[in-house]
């Protein structure tokens, strides 16, 4: 958003964490402010970055999530801080990813899996009255909401497009040779930390999971995965060959995301995969709904002996999970960012410890073409409703000519 504001004319300041700055300093680092972790700090960095810039617009993303009991830089629960924004002389408007903001009322739920201490109780004020919402697509539905009081818009010209070339370019860096189909997988920082902080060997495992669901297809299958770098590795004597990078350049990730024979994610709430589904790209979302005696009475012995190895590492490792590892598919009803949404049917949602269904279902999406065509053509009317939204800009531009309206 910011890069299409500075390219449209307009200045773009950011007052922003430590770990965003890493992204925002590169490319748009000329008025730029901190957030640290003391709550009073950020208050008076907050009152200075207004002084100093003066802005016509105040644009959170997203104001709900700065309510969270972690994950957030502190500074919505200062004393006075909210109260002090109906004197911000600036239109103030938030993104809102995750539908926190439908029907506008004040929203308080626990969320996480219990058994492992990632159990939080969130408290979610109402969006205050002079507060704009525009809800980005993706992930949300572009067309009308029940509840839903704000504007959708599109972050991107869609459909996204990549030209061969790139396509090809980004399969010989990574060594992936023509007879092979590309996987390209990734697992975003906070997640590979909370695993690890967790003590949770699911990744440790993964790569088992992966051959037995890869192995001996029709055509080789190379699974480039985005992470920290060391999340996994090719198991001894498979098949199925795994590369594990570190942060890569965005262009090449977004070459391996639309460029990839299959997209896959253990989090169903991805930005990526999102846009992914904007690249009518195949793609589908490894869950788990079933609990752990359920599974190992209905898995194959492949699958069972990957469980109980797990369970060996740490009890209470194989739990439900929508978003691995904190989001259960309970929170996910909570949030409702799914429901009555389009989006919802652009992706394969299938069991990660699904056995032989869960085989088969992947390699119908990578070599069945009906299959992949029911898919596309179900991205098409997310993608063609996305298409009719304004952009970012525009978005922000209308509220601006509204207000002063």
């Amino acid at each position: 958003m910011a890069e299409r504001l500075a390219d449209s004319g307009g200045t773009v300041g950011f007052l922003a964490s430590s770990f965003a700055r890493r992204f925002i300093t590169p490319r748009l680092g000329e008025h730029l402010w901190s957030l640290g972790s003391i709550g009073a700090e950020n208050q008076a960095q907050w009152d200075r970055a207004l002084a100093a810039f003066r802005p016509d617009i105040v644009l959170f993303a997203d104001y709900p999530l700065m309510f969270f009991p972690r994950g957030s830089a502190p500074l919505a629960r200062e004393p006075g801080w909210v109260e002090s924004l109906a004197s911000v002389d600036a239109l103030l408007v938030t993104l809102d990813h995750f539908g926190f903001s439908r029907g506008n009322t004040e929203r308080r739920f626990f969320a996480g899996p219990p058994h492992l201490g990632f159990f939080a109780y969130y408290e979610i004020p109402a969006i205050p009255a002079e507060m704009r919402v525009l809800f980005p697509c993706p992930m949300h539905e572009p067309g009308p909401v029940a509840d839903r009081a704000g504007q959708p818009f599109r972050y991107w010209d869609v459909p996204l497009t990549m030209p061969f070339s790139a396509r090809d370019a980004v399969r010989r860096k990574y060594s992936v040779r023509p007879e092979e189909k590309l996987v390209f997988h990734s697992v975003p920082n906070w997640a590979a930390k909370a695993a690890g902080q967790l003590r949770l060997p699911f990744y440790q495992y993964y790569p088992e999971l992966l051959d037995a669901y890869f192995a001996d297809f029709d055509a080789p299958v190379v699974i480039v995965s985005v992470n920290d770098g060391s999340l996994l590795h090719t198991s001894p004597g498979s098949s199925v060959r795994i590369v594990s990078l570190g942060p890569v350049p965005q262009s090449d990730f977004e070459a391996l995301l639309l460029g990839a024979d299959l997209v896959i994610t253990e989090n169903k709430l991805s930005i990526s995969m999102g846009k992914a589904v904007c690249g009518l790209q195949t793609c589908a979302v490894l869950t788990n709904s079933a609990r752990l005696l359920e599974l190992i009475d209905n898995a194959n012995e492949r699958v069972r002996a990957i469980l109980l190895a797990m369970e060996s590492v740490r009890l209470g490792s194989v739990y439900q999970f929508a978003v691995f590892p904190s989001v259960t598919p309970q929170d996910i009803e909570t949030i409702g960012l799914y429901q009555d949404n389009r989006l919802a049917n652009a992706f394969r949602e299938l069991e990660v410890f699904g056995g032989d269904e869960t085989r088969d279902a992947l390699r119908r999406l990578l070599f069945d073409s009906a299959e992949r065509d029911a898919l596309r053509s179900r991205q098409e009317s997310y993608v063609d409703g996305v298409g009719l939204l304004p952009d970012c800009v525009q978005a922000l531009y209308n509220l601006r000519d509204g207000a002063r309206s």
